[in-house]
């Protein structure tokens, strides 16, 4: 039992027109057992008609929101680099949640301690087992673990899912999820967010994962359930809502962006593509400690991406689509 946190936590928490996300941030302070170590990043994308994002049960100097129109969101992936950049402030640890989860009582001790059990370069992650919007307030009792898995590949990504495991202690994986990440800040500064992954929703699981591998990131998957999440998208609105909204736009974003995944991922050649898509990878690409080939070979992604037609994908999107 910890007496205080050796520092701060920090929690990013993006936001597009979520109800939830009121609710998400009371429960984390509330179950937090030393309150006033928790800061929150909440980066609010709303719509005019949407309720106020006003929290009044969290201390105002721990509390750092961030709103912008929805029809400026630009995908999950591009709202995480917004937080980091704008709103956190060097705090020793960084958890990313989705705008919908709970917590378990004294869940900050339980990751301080977990995370202290494992090296310094280590990210704790995986997607986290559900709960009911109606009953928010009784979480499952569940002594099993989601790990994450390679599911498919969409569309030339790699998509992930989940098997449900036992496992008594912190378990080395490859793979990352993005509503439930838990490490030092410290690790993002060695792998920043990448500003130039706009509308980017399947794959940045994927590219965020290859790049922790190759800058000796080690991924590992929690051996007790500490965060739940709401797996249901029929209560809200989601940032898809923006391609009948800002039109082509939205598609050219979201295609860049999986040309850019291509040229880290080394996918493809993309030929006259490839400046276009190559901006500032020196510092938002791959690490040089181990290889993209070492990754695909320990996932076994090398012969599943072997077969995908890369200049087919490539060619039906950019015939379809107006890019200068």
């Amino acid at each position: 039992m910890l007496k205080e946190l050796p520092g701060d936590i920090f929690i990013s928490v993006a936001c597009y027109r979520d109800p939830e996300v009121i609710p998400t941030v009371k429960d984390a302070y509330e179950k937090a057992k030393f309150k006033k170590n928790i800061f929150f990043g909440v980066y609010g994308q709303m719509g005019a008609e949407d309720p106020k994002i006003e929290i009044d049960t969290v201390p105002s100097h721990q509390l750092r929101i961030l709103i912008k129109p929805n029809t400026q969101a630009r995908g999950p992936a591009y709202a995480r680099y917004i937080i980091y950049n704008k709103l956190y402030n060097n705090e020793l640890y960084y958890l990313q949640i989705d705008s919908h989860t709970r917590f378990i009582p004294n869940w900050d001790e339980e990751l301080v301690e977990m995370l202290s059990s494992l090296k310094a370069n280590s990210v704790i992650s995986t997607y986290p087992r559900g709960y009911e919007r109606t009953n928010s307030n009784v979480l499952p009792d569940a002594k099993t673990i989601n790990t994450l898995k390679l599911k498919k590949i969409r569309n030339g990504v790699p998509v992930l899912s989940s098997v449900i495991e036992t496992i008594n202690e912190p378990r080395r994986n490859y793979f990352w999820a993005a509503g439930y990440s838990f490490c030092y800040g410290a690790i993002f500064k060695i792998v920043p967010f990448d500003p130039h992954l706009k509308n980017l929703f399947w794959g940045e699981e994927f590219v965020m994962s290859l790049r922790f591998f190759t800058h000796n990131i080690r991924l590992f998957t929690p051996h007790k359930n500490i965060v739940f999440t709401l797996w249901s998208r029929d209560y809200r609105h989601t940032f898809w809502e923006l391609k009948e909204i800002i039109g082509e736009k939205f598609s050219i974003y979201g295609f860049l962006s999986f040309l850019r995944l291509c040229e880290i991922g080394k996918l493809c050649d993309l030929k006259v593509f490839k400046e276009k898509v190559s901006v500032e990878l020196d510092k938002y690409g791959l690490g040089k400690k181990k290889t993209v080939e070492e990754y695909y070979e320990r996932t076994g992604l090398k012969e599943i991406l072997q077969k995908e037609n890369y200049e087919r994908i490539i060619n039906s999107n950019y015939f379809s689509l107006k890019i200068q």
